[in-house]
């Protein structure tokens, strides 16, 4: 089977289904016959842009336009519930989340690819950015609330 087929496969359990492991779905994978491993599967999930959200079981994969548009159904955003403080030092930010949330908001910032940011690294309940030389906070904000609109409430009070 190819590489197509594994991925619309994968595409439609995860769409279909509750998976919280890898495990889950590599086992699946193997009772429809494909035969792969661990690393391509996670190359696979990368590919299919999967993510995970927190439920009441611990955390569900879902396709990164699910949460989309689950979002925009239920106007609910991770990203928004789970931000909690910004602060500032030199060119150092600190971003405190809720515990599990650090990864999404520092996903998200990457993926924003926002001038102002050299990067993230994230904690259980804490981003580290690093901004380039010569940003003001008040631009990083901007920046953000830009590419993050649903931050734009908890930033610009």
């Amino acid at each position: 089977m190819n590489k197509e087929n594994r991925l619309n496969t994968i595409r439609q359990i995860i769409t279909n289904q509750k998976i919280r492991s890898q495990e889950e779905i590599l086992s699946r994978l193997t009772d429809l016959g494909f035969e792969l491993t661990q690393a391509t599967l996670s190359r696979d999930l990368k590919q299919l842009n999967v993510g995970r959200i927190p439920s009441k079981n611990g955390f569900t994969y879902v396709i990164s336009d699910d949460i989309v548009n689950s979002q925009k159904k239920n106007q609910f955003s991770p990203i928004a519930y789970g931000f909690l403080a910004l602060e500032f030092s030199g060119n150092m930010v600190i971003i405190k989340t809720l515990p599990a949330y650090s990864h999404t908001i520092a996903d998200a910032i990457d993926k924003a690819e926002l001038n102002e940011v050299l990067g993230t690294i994230a904690g259980n309940d804490t981003v580290f950015a690093v901004l380039r030389e010569g940003v003001a906070s008040d631009q990083f904000i901007q920046a953000i609330v830009g590419a993050l609109p649903e931050l734009k409430e908890r930033l610009l009070k």
